[in-house]
């Protein structure tokens, strides 16, 4: 019982602590080394952090990457919000 007890929380706190682990380092590149000077609204970070907690790790940090891909000189900008999970809302009736 014990050895089953121990599975689970393996498996429900790892996720979560790799996740909280990933938004803090990019709260501490926004605070301490960001010029503040992206493109996009949201900032590339934000919208890092934000597909992150929609997402998951891995594939918050693919969309993430995706959008530092496009964050170039030349691009346009502009308003660019991160995807949301359309099965994961919750609609109250």
């Amino acid at each position: 019982m014990l050895k089953e007890n121990a599975r689970y929380l393996r498996k429900k706190l790892r996720p979560r602590l790799l996740k909280g682990m990933c938004i803090r380092m990019i709260c501490f590149y926004q605070n301490k080394l960001s010029r503040h000077t992206c493109l996009f609204e949201p900032t590339c970070s934000e919208y890092t952090k934000r597909c992150i907690n929609n997402f998951g790790v891995v594939g918050g940090i693919v969309l993430g990457l995706w959008r530092i891909l496009r964050c170039n000189p030349f691009a346009k900008g502009g308003i660019d919000p991160a995807p949301e999970r359309y099965f994961k809302a919750r609609w109250l009736i």
